[in-house]
């Protein structure tokens, strides 16, 4: 069993993980991003970051171990579900106006494609990502009615220690099962344990909705117009004519595939266009013309929003531009 060997851990990663390490910001944010998903991150401190990132795969899973010396916020959507196992203290999330506040006992489940801010102290984490394909197949068997296609919510799992132990048991066992001299046998039983058990506690907390009668390729039709014309006014009655879907459907389409009403998930790409434009900004450009731009009326709004979203201020993102630039020569 994996949690009889001293290698496997959720401490630590076991030898043959495979290890970054880095004290620069910006390397950090490419190579994660390379690996996992694009993101943004600021540091919520001074000195040294201390970031060490290590990570074992299977064919459904991938394990990560991340420890950091500086406190740091990132900005993000996974790909596929994430759980947050082991969290120090203090770590904060927001999907929209929602904020998610870990205890000690809890896991966070991240669902794919919902964008989020996570506000983490220093210290040691361990979480795993699954296969989408994987976890909903797993889940779609299991519903006695079939009505759409079944999502998943960002939602925060408070778990009894024994649920704990023993979700945090199958997932070292397949830990220890990514040895190169572990049998794929024993990691396939292994990884359909720990999936079985990752369906029950998300089915028994309600964190897998059912899709509300509009089509998950109409909302990626919507969320692609809107990334198009977010210079343009936007109201609740401009997005149900572009989608041709009422407004109780659609507010209950984004609830449910998103975690916020249209109208904030139009905030919340704005905020991502206007960090965009204010890391790749041209000389001259300020922030009252890039909030301008983008509809935000109200500066001083706009800059609580921006920080609450990516852990600094827009007027610190163009001075932390303005110093790299400097540096390259």
């Amino acid at each position: 069993m994996p949690s009889a060997s001293p290698d496997v851990s959720v401490d630590s990663a076991p030898p043959w993980a495979a290890r970054f390490a880095s004290q620069a910001l910006d390397e950090i944010r490419d190579f994660v991003s390379s690996s996992d998903a694009e993101h943004s991150r600021a540091a919520n401190g001074s000195g040294p970051l201390g970031f060490e990132y290590s990570w074992v795969t299977s064919s459904a899973y991938k394990f990560q171990w991340v420890r950091m010396a500086v406190g740091q916020t990132i900005r993000a959507a996974t790909p596929a579900p994430t759980l947050h196992l082991i969290m120090p203290p203090g770590n904060r999330y927001r999907v929209g106006r929602r904020e998610f506040v870990p205890s000690l006992g809890s896991i966070m489940l991240l669902a794919p494609g919902w964008e989020y801010t996570r506000t983490g102290p220093m210290g040691a984490r361990f979480g795993a990502t699954v296969s989408s394909h994987c976890l909903a197949r797993e889940i779609e068997v299991r519903q006695s009615v079939r009505r759409g296609d079944p999502v998943f919510r960002t939602q925060l799992i408070d778990l009894l220690a024994p649920e704990r132990a023993t979700l945090l048991e199958a997932a070292l066992e397949v830990v220890f099962d990514t040895h190169p001299e572990s049998s794929l046998h024993s990691r396939q039983h292994a990884e359909a344990r720990l999936t079985a058990l990752i369906a029950d506690l998300i089915l028994r907390r309600g964190a897998v909705p059912r899709a509300q009668g509009v089509s998950a390729s109409r909302i990626a039709a919507l969320e692609s117009w809107i990334d198009e014309h977010l210079e343009e006014p936007l109201t609740i009655g401009r997005l149900c004519a572009v989608s041709v879907v009422g407004e109780r459907s659609l507010q209950k389409a984004f609830h449910s595939r998103r975690g916020m009403s249209p109208m904030r998930f139009v905030a919340e790409r704005r905020l991502a266009a206007a960090r965009e434009r204010l890391t790749g900004s041209a000389p001259g450009r300020d922030v009252t013309t890039v909030a301008m731009e983008l509809g935000f009326g109200h500066v001083g709004r706009f800059a609580q929003m921006y920080r609450q979203a990516f852990g600094e201020t827009p007027s610190a993102t163009l001075k932390r531009v303005a110093v790299r630039a400097w540096n390259a020569g």
